[in-house]
């Protein structure tokens, strides 16, 4: 990602001609230039505005025209060292500009609409929505896990820096000062791993660092920093990678421009080796699956940043993995989450994928945004099965929420359209015979929900929700109404519990 202000830097250090320009040739070049890092973005996918004033500036950065303006970047010699800034022009600032006026001539005024499947309703009766209790400050949110066994609900608190216990009514039970932000909370083994980003929003500086937090004497205590300075880490899984007995990491470091995807084998005294899978930025999260049959773990790891596809990495049992993409989005995509869950029910694991990651800059929202379902075929062969639009979708979870025998979709956005469709801060998706009904709470935009975890969180053997809110967004990437934000701050919380009502009716809290 780069600063609005840096692209701008760019774009007038350049200056443009009033040349006139041969389209056919302009398109050439277009398809000639994007390829070499990803899909090619076709001109309707933005309306013009964003293209000749967001998206253009910036890569005229990438392909070397204004080495200046990486210069001036507070994080200049981490940008250079990324390797994916030129020194050196890729391109002609000629062929450049011709490249601009074809995306100007074939974009859209305004941005193609999202195509909702049906207006998000108020019938929500299965779920009873309550706030937390605990709240220590703005909510900041960036991470909520539910624990079934000890009926808790771990969250962090990104500005303050710690990690939150919550009982099954949304009261306090503990916290831990951490200093730093996290975003994944794991246990394994009876150790527990909380993932910290670093800092929330895109840097190059590697802050970040995976620690291992045991629970003694009725507290969480911080033992140590298993991983120190890594690039923004997002999510880590567990397996046995190499057949030698011991648990290894697979850490996904979504970083900025410098960012990998890594397992690291767990050594005899403790330590760990880092073994590089994918060596680019932009990986989201992982799954650990036998994908081929053969006996193995194998890896599924979701990666966003331009070229926004699902990969398999497919284990001979002694960790060594061959490489091998499901699927592949443009780069305007977003991708946000996914998981992998038996959709169909037929036993083959599925995708559930959401894209819709708005907020590098200010553009308008997305037609392409939503939540796909990616069934298994055999053969590691997928097929896009299910779409559901939903403006900024940021994560979806697939369970039979109503115990009816198919699959339902609880999903929230980050980047909801607050002008036409508030609504879309959260929507459940009932599955009926394949057709889905979409509804919400009511006070569902009471705060702006990031993430989700599903669970029983009551012990009363359905499963339940819970959303997380993280009130600060990347700053003016969407239009958020005053008057919400304003309500947020004073008053939103950290953490919406949506408690089903399918076996029994929660007690009046």
């Amino acid at each position: 990602m780069l600063p609005a202000a840096l692209a701008w830097l760019g774009w007038f250090a350049l200056g443009q001609t009033a040349e006139p320009v041969d389209l056919a040739r302009a398109e050439a070049l277009a398809r000639q230039y994007c390829i070499t890092c990803h899909l090619f973005p076709e001109p309707d996918l933005l309306d013009k505005k964003t293209w000749t004033s967001q998206v253009m500036p910036r890569m005229a950065i990438r392909m070397g025209l204004s080495p200046e303006s990486v210069n001036q970047h507070p994080e200049a010699d981490a940008l250079w060292k990324s390797g994916r800034f030129l020194r050196e022009p890729l391109i002609t600032k000629a062929d450049y500009f011709a490249i601009v006026e074809y995306y100007k001539a074939k974009a859209p005024e305004e941005a193609v609409a999202q195509k909702p499947v049906a207006p998000i309703g108020l019938d929500f009766r299965q779920f009873t929505a309550r706030p937390s209790r605990f709240r220590r400050s703005v909510g900041a949110v960036n991470m909520v896990r539910i624990d079934e066994t000890r009926r808790r609900i771990y969250h962090s608190d990104g500005i303050n820096k710690f990690l939150d216990v919550l009982d099954s009514d949304g009261n306090w039970v503990e916290s831990l000062q951490v200093g730093n932000v996290p975003v994944g909370f794991a246990e394994n083994g009876g150790d527990f791993f909380l993932t910290m980003i670093g800092t929330f929003t895109p840097s190059d500086i590697p802050r970040g660092e995976l620690a291992l937090l045991r629970h003694e004497n009725g507290a969480f205590v911080l033992k140590k920093t298993v991983l120190p300075k890594i690039p923004r880490p997002t999510h880590t899984n567990f397996a046995d990678l190499n057949g030698d007995g011991s648990t290894d990491l697979i850490v996904s470091m979504y970083g900025n421009n410098i960012g990998r995807l890594s397992w690291f084998e767990k050594k005899e005294n403790g330590d760990y080796a880092e073994n590089i899978l994918l060596p680019r930025s932009g990986t989201l999260s992982t799954a650990v699956h036998d994908f081929n049959g053969d006996g193995h773990p194998d890896i599924a790891a979701l990666v966003a940043q331009e070229v926004e596809a699902m990969y398999l990495f497919l284990n001979d049992g002694k960790g060594v993995f061959t490489q091998q993409m499901v699927f592949q989005g443009h780069p305007l995509y977003g991708h946000s989450s996914f998981e992998l869950t038996d959709f169909n029910g037929d036993g083959r694991p599925d995708f559930v994928v959401t894209n819709g990651d708005n907020g590098e800059y200010p553009s308008p929202p997305k037609s392409y945004h939503g939540i796909r379902v990616y069934l298994n075929r055999g053969g590691m062969k997928y097929e896009k099965s299910l779409f559901l639009p939903l403006n900024g979708a940021f994560r979806a979870l697939a369970r039979d929420y109503d115990a009816d025998g198919d699959t339902d979709i609880a999903a929230v956005s980050y980047f909801p359209n607050y002008n036409k469709s508030p609504r879309e801060s959260f929507v459940y998706f009932k599955n009926k015979d394949g057709k889905y009904t979409a509804n919400t709470f009511r006070t569902c935009i009471s705060g702006r929900w990031l993430t989700m975890d599903a669970g029983d969180v009551d012990g009363d053997g359905d499963i339940d929700l819970a959303l997380g809110n993280y009130t600060y967004g990347p700053d003016k990437a969407i239009f958020v109404p005053d008057f919400l934000m304003k309500t947020w701050e004073r008053s939103g919380p950290p953490v919406m519990i949506l408690y089903n009502n399918l076996h029994s009716k929660p007690a009046k809290r």
